[in-house]
């Protein structure tokens, strides 16, 4: 099986070792196993012999697997990893035992360790795909900057995982700056810097973009019309209404000439309707008091 690279922006040794980590973490990897060899690691996942090194080197550095001259790469004992994990995450949760559902291993890496209620495209590991829908969350603001996340024992009974993948999606977040831990307290989203404040939003406003255009191609793709056929339309629409316009414009200057006719022939035949002579009376006596006024 081969890494998703292009869907990973991550380097693929990073990729390589959150693999191997998994394995190690949900058990299938076991304290005392030897790794498979380096040659087939970097035959399974489709990288460089200098890729699988850099993979192995982080997980020495992080204390999972120690290597024998001659002989090969191994998971090292840990001493109560649940204990540790928890009171890294600055919870109190306690491992529960359990495992992930259907996993299908080292031997089958074409699906990683997937669920199986999880998608059929997505063969990362539970914990990285718990890390993503938590940033996710984080992301467009339903975890505000100081909002507490679920506990990992939350977390565990919320998406199916075993306490230890659910403490490794926090570690992954902590990893990227994105959360971080209160002893005692709990797991707390970390506040934005002013440039991650500007990335978000830039990256809403792509988005935003984004939805737009998807939205113009689909009226485009529902008008059945080419391009051609519409800007003709626009152009005889276009026609219509400039005839339109002049039309109004010049019934209007009718309407006002006729109307100015009527005044006259009313002042010259006294012909008035009562409210109309009431009016005409009220602008006599206005102006009599302006002139009144002025003197």
């Amino acid at each position: 099986m081969k890494l998703p690279l292009g869907e990973d922006s991550r380097p693929p040794y990073v990729q390589a070792a959150d693999v191997l980590r998994a394995a190690i973490h949900d058990g299938e990897l076991r304290p005392g196993e030897r790794l498979p060899a380096a040659r087939e690691l970097q035959r399974r996942f489709g990288i460089a012999s200098s890729t699988v090194q850099n993979a192995l080197r982080l997980l020495k550095d992080e204390g999972l697997i120690y290597s024998v001259l001659g002989r090969g790469s191994y998971v090292r004992a840990q001493e109560a990893p649940a204990e540790a994990e928890t009171e890294a995450a600055g919870g109190d949760e306690t491992d529960s035992g359990e495992s992930d559902p259907v996993y299908t291993g080292l031997g089958d890496l074409r699906r990683g360790w997937q669920t199986a209620d999880s998608p059929a495209d997505d063969p990362r590991p539970p914990y990285v795909r718990t890390a993503d829908e938590l940033r996710k969350q984080i992301q467009d603001g339903r975890l505000a900057p100081g909002a507490k996340l679920p506990s990992a024992r939350d977390l565990q009974a919320q998406y199916g995982i075993a306490n230890s993948t659910a403490q490794n999606a926090l570690r992954v977040l902590k990893e990227e700056g994105l959360i971080y831990s209160v002893q005692g307290r709990g797991v707390f989203v970390r506040q934005l810097s002013p440039r991650d404040q500007f990335l978000k939003r830039y990256n809403e406003g792509l988005e935003e973009m984004a939805a737009q255009r998807r939205a113009d191609e689909e009226v485009v793709r529902l008008s059945g019309k080419s391009d051609d056929e519409v800007a003709a339309e626009l152009e005889a629409a276009e026609e219509r209404f400039t005839k339109a316009s002049a039309e109004f414009e010049a019934a209007t200057a009718h309407r006002n000439a006729m109307r100015a006719v009527m005044e006259q022939r009313k002042r010259l035949s006294g012909n008035y309707t009562p409210e109309e002579q009431a009016a005409s009376v009220q602008r006599l006596y206005n102006r009599l008091n302006e002139g009144r006024r002025r003197r």
